[in-house]
């Protein structure tokens, strides 16, 4: 059951214009539908970057630019109520492994999104905390693929325990560990680009795990449960337990 797969935190609405602020050892999570008004898509389009404006381009449906368009406009107009500066102004950056940042800001705002979609609906989820590396991942429940292959690729051994039950594979299970896997990778930056077999977050029914990576750098895990159709996780630096304060609706 996806019901215990998850904490639920207790959603809130925000305006844009007086979003609570974010304090030390606090994470903000915000799960919002990718859509945007046509004036918003008007300003949307002014803000992307070049290399954005490809990436938009390149999406082979109308949805999938329209739910492209609508995550990065969000994202930087979040970023924009953190630090208090017009979104044009911004700075987006991204590592070599392209986990993004802001290069021209000195307070240490660190930030992840991650979006998906089901029948035709397109959420996103963002992250964010002060002076914490943070990585989110949300997937939907319908999603198909070789799980099964997938695991025994990716995997430890627990995970792989947690993920039958009775002698039956759990897609469920599989997408809880899935998405806890690229919220670390993620966090370090690494996107799935780490030894996934060798970094066990099997956690057994519990919904939180502190564990270490192969540098012995602390790290913390949260799954977080959403409306039924999706599993979402969040990982961020420490094991200290961070207070989560968490938003569905955001008025523009």
């Amino acid at each position: 059951m996806i019901e215990r797969l998850g904490i639920r935190p207790k959603w809130r609405n925000a305006q844009l214009q007086c979003i609570p602020r974010l304090l030390e050892h606090q994470l903000h999570i915000w799960w919002l539908p990718l859509e945007l008004t046509e004036e918003q898509k008007e300003r949307a389009l002014k803000l992307l970057t070049e290399m954005q404006r490809d990436k938009y381009e390149r999406r082979k449906s109308v949805a999938q630019k329209d739910a492209y368009l609508a995550g990065r406009y969000l994202l930087m107009s979040l970023l924009s109520a953190y630090t208090n500066t017009a979104p044009n102004h911004l700075e987006l950056s991204y590592t070599r492994l392209n986990k993004p940042f802001l290069s021209n800001h000195t307070q240490n705002l660190q930030f992840n999104f991650s979006d998906t979609s089901v029948a035709e609906r397109s959420v996103g989820v963002f992250a964010f905390a002060l002076s914490h590396d943070v990585g989110v991942d949300i997937e939907a429940r319908d999603r198909r693929s070789n799980f099964i292959e997938i695991a025994k690729r990716r995997f430890t051994q627990r995970e792989l325990e947690f993920v039958h039950e009775d002698g039956h594979f759990n897609s469920e299970k599989f997408l809880a560990i899935w998405t806890r896997k690229e919220a670390f990778g993620k966090a370090t930056g690494q996107g799935i680009n780490f030894k996934m077999n060798a970094c066990d977050l099997a956690s057994d029914d519990q919904h939180d795990l502190n564990f270490y990576d192969s540098d012995r750098r602390p790290w913390r895990m949260l799954q977080i449960e959403l409306a039924g159709d999706f599993i979402a996780s969040v990982v961020h630096a420490g094991h200290q337990t961070m207070s989560i304060t968490a938003f569905n609706y955001l008025e523009i």
